[in-house]
């Protein structure tokens, strides 16, 4: 009896070990851990961490893959930017993300006040960005998945349609391919249209 409880317990260790690596070296696709840090950022100014410009006035995250020399390291640095000031520089913050996407720490960094952030009449700046986001990972379509899958960059843009409607246009980059990716929303975060283009 003493034996089989001894292999039990091993048994259990052993189940424990390998679920701890297994979680340490999940990954996610750099398009989901964009989309996580857009609920970051909601999350960080519901907490009054960082201000509320960082919804209304956003204009491009930055997602980077971090190589982790332990476990308990970063596996992914996304750096939010606002529109940037009078001097050229913008309010940042930088978050750093786990293996499974969740918001570990972050960080200020310094920069003057947005200027000439456009205005929007519905959803804020970052909701339009996460709606964007939002479909490259859920649409069919097959020129969206090398945005999901190896997304670097995402820049919101304010422009007027040929019939003078004010949309949203959402630039992405990724590293699996050269071209890149526009989705375009109407202010209520419906995406009107998304295709790739030649850079």
């Amino acid at each position: 009896m003493k034996n089989v409880k001894s292999l039990v317990l091993l048994l259990v260790l052993i189940s424990c070990s390998i679920q701890t690596l297994l979680a340490a070296e999940a990954s996610v696709a750099l398009g989901k851990v964009a989309e996580l840090s857009c609920h970051r950022l909601e999350r960080l100014v519901t907490l009054q961490k960082i201000d509320e410009k960082f919804l209304t006035k956003l204009v491009s995250l930055q997602i980077i893959k971090l190589t982790p020399a332990k476990p308990a390291d970063p596996s992914y640095k996304v750096i939010a930017s606002q529109y940037a000031g009078a001097d050229g520089s913008s309010i940042q913050v930088e978050m750093m993300m786990d293996a499974t996407g969740k918001g570990v720490s972050q960080t200020l960094k310094a920069g003057t006040e947005a200027q000439n952030a456009p205005v929007w009449s519905d959803k804020d700046a970052a909701s339009l960005v996460e709606n964007s986001l939002h479909y490259i990972l859920e649409s069919n379509n097959p020129e969206a998945r090398p945005f999901a899958s190896g997304l670097t960059s995402v820049v919101l843009k304010q422009v007027k349609t040929e019939q003078g409607e004010t949309v949203g246009r959402v630039e992405m980059h990724s590293t699996d391919t050269t071209k890149l990716f526009e989705v375009t929303l109407k202010e209520d975060g419906t995406v009107e249209s998304a295709n790739t283009i030649n850079p």
